[in-house]
């Protein structure tokens, strides 16, 4: 790498050392060592390492969350909103999702960030269930077991091959919008049309 680095060079460098390494490896010496440069470059760009480790997980909650979303909602139909992030979630590497969670489990700031985006995901996917037409009352707990089958998936540290994502996201799809939750919504509808008690 060249000596005029960006910020931005550091942060990407970081993103992949975290994969890599996890997030001992995060400091300004030994990334600047690996690549080929003085500490001078890394003190150009942020204050200390603590603004440095902020700036790398706010980029891991873009990459790995606003940007996965802002993508999902170029898709059409909702239903094929939810297939396409299901195999994404469940089609792709895990390393950052790995390394950030252990991450938060010795920093404050990446537990925050951790847990803004457990969040974040789960209200987009109820969101998307809930526009597919599963009740509300049921839209969450579905959200939340889709969430934890990812998580689970993630942790697991195993590719899956195409024919058996394909079937994966097939019978996920099944549970979360199936025949449950048709009859889930006609329940809540009766419920608004029952006439109130005297």
């Amino acid at each position: 790498m060249t000596e005029r680095l960006t910020a931005q060079d550091w942060i990407d460098f970081a993103a992949t050392t975290l994969a890599r390494e996890g997030f001992d490896a995060l400091k300004a010496d030994v990334l600047a060592r690996k690549l080929g440069v003085s500490r001078g470059s890394f003190y150009w760009h942020f204050t200390d390492l603590g603004d440095f480790h902020g700036r790398v997980i706010e980029h891991w909650r873009q990459t790995t969350t606003e940007a996965i979303i802002t993508d999902i909602e170029r898709h059409g139909p909702r239903e094929q909103r939810l297939d396409a992030l299901l195999r994404r979630a469940l089609g792709h590497g895990a390393a950052h999702e790995i390394r950030m969670r252990a991450w938060a489990d010795a920093n404050p700031v990446a537990a925050r960030a951790v847990a803004e985006v457990d969040r974040r995901r789960r209200d987009y996917l109820e969101r998307l269930l809930v526009e597919a037409g599963v009740a509300p009352s049921v839209a969450g707990a579905r959200a939340q077991l889709l969430y934890w089958t990812y998580l689970g998936a993630a942790l697991s540290r195993t590719r899956t091959p195409a024919e058996r994502l394909d079937q994966i996201v097939a019978e996920l799809k099944l549970l979360a919008l199936g025949n449950a939750s048709h009859r889930s919504a006609g329940l809540d509808d009766a419920r608004h049309r029952r006439p109130p008690k005297r």
